[in-house]
């Protein structure tokens, strides 16, 4: 939806007896919901997450045998861990994932023979994960396709300028919602009010 056609929607809301407050439509009814502009940004954000992560997942698991989350497992022991090894709790805080779900990528690694754990070196109280040769080769089979795919799906789509706002934007979107925990919501949102 175009910006003229979103300002005629608006319009058209406001004048069948609603009125817009801050992007949002209140009809007369009591009922609210996002302005037209607003619930595109919102359900097109949501709707490319979507798309983009089942499309890379699909390529990765149909020519490597690999999900998406497992590949970013081995991503950050390949490229990002010093000697190619973290411990179990780092891993967790550099995957955007529970640690639950965590532990179960790395124990079905560790059963494909792609990651290797062991108690860790300081106080054998945690455990560090490492990857393993067969898991470098894994890693750099589906690497290209990774790449290409999100080259395809993502990139080619998007200019430079296009792709620094998006850093830009998105940056700033993660900054504000990992300020305030999922159980602190209503506390700030009653603050707010």
């Amino acid at each position: 939806m175009g910006t003229s056609e979103s300002l005629r929607t608006t319009v058209e809301a406001a004048a069948a007896g609603s009125r817009v407050v801050a992007g949002v439509i209140e009809r007369h009814d009591g009922l609210r919901y996002l302005a037209p502009v607003r619930a595109s940004a919102f359900l097109g954000l949501l709707r490319v997450g979507d798309l983009l992560d089942q499309r890379l997942n699909a390529e990765l698991e149909a020519r490597h045998g690999l999900s998406l989350r497992s590949f970013e497992v081995l991503l950050f022991l390949a490229v990002f861990a010093p000697d190619s090894r973290l411990r179990m709790s780092e891993l967790t805080k550099e995957a955007p994932l529970s640690q639950s779900r965590v532990s179960r990528l790395v124990a079905d690694l560790e059963a494909r023979g792609l990651v290797k754990r062991t108690p860790a070196d300081t106080d054998g109280r945690g455990v560090t994960v490492a990857i393993t040769p067969d898991g470098l080769e894994k890693f750099k089979a589906a690497q290209e396709t990774h790449l290409d795919d999100l080259d395809r799906w993502l990139f080619s789509q998007l200019t430079d300028e296009d792709t620094e706002r998006l850093v830009d934007i998105t940056r700033r979107l993660l900054n504000r919602l990992s300020e305030i925990s999922p159980g602190d919501q209503a506390a700030h949102r009653d603050k707010a009010n």
